[in-house]
């Protein structure tokens, strides 16, 4: 069973987290939600409370994570970005040929932190220019490039997940998924 940490941070997006956590669940991935604060209880851009099943400083199996997965909204993505210990998961994460994803403006922590550069990239809109200048801003809903996979926004979620799942766990996982969800 591959295993997918959702990092969670003041202000996600809830559609974004929340739709890949139960698409991943429909697909047997083992996923959970990670918060980056020091408490469980992470407000969404929204105001929903969501309890994250871990603190991020109680994590310590992130090098057996087949999937970090960065959700956006505002000033979640921001709020990501700016954390140093997010970073390092994340370009760690990457470099060692694992899967990371990024959704809507979260895609702009890899540019903080000099992650992937020059790899084609999407990104809500809002953030076009500024990634523009360091990678190939596709515009796409969904763009994938190795190892790295990135998604428009949040009207993409299920989308994104599912494409995701079927890169973990196959074109099985995505049926189960599909059939589940009525979108056979």
């Amino acid at each position: 069973m591959k295993k997918a940490y959702i990092l969670l941070a003041e202000g996600f997006e809830l559609v974004e987290a929340l739709a890949p956590y139960d698409v991943f669940c429909r697909g047997g991935i083992n996923v959970k939600t990670v918060s980056i604060n020091n408490h469980p209880q992470v407000s969404a851009s929204n105001k929903v409370k969501v309890e994250a099943d871990f603190l991020i400083s109680e994590v310590t199996d992130f090098d057996n994570v087949d999937l970090i997965y960065l959700p956006g909204g505002y000033p979640g993505y921001e709020n990501l970005g700016n954390d140093p210990q997010v970073g390092e998961i994340a370009k760690k994460h990457y470099e060692s040929g694992k899967l990371l994803a990024a959704i809507c403006g979260a895609p702009t922590v890899l540019l903080k932190n000099q992650i992937a550069l020059g790899k084609n990239v999407t990104a809500h809109s809002s953030c076009k220019i500024e990634m523009a200048l360091s990678y190939k801003y596709t515009g796409r809903a969904i763009e994938e490039d190795g190892n790295l996979f990135t998604c428009i926004g949040a009207g993409h979620s299920v989308d994104f997940a599912i494409r995701l799942a079927e890169k973990l766990e196959g074109p099985e996982a995505v049926l189960k998924i599909k059939k589940g969800m009525e979108l056979n």
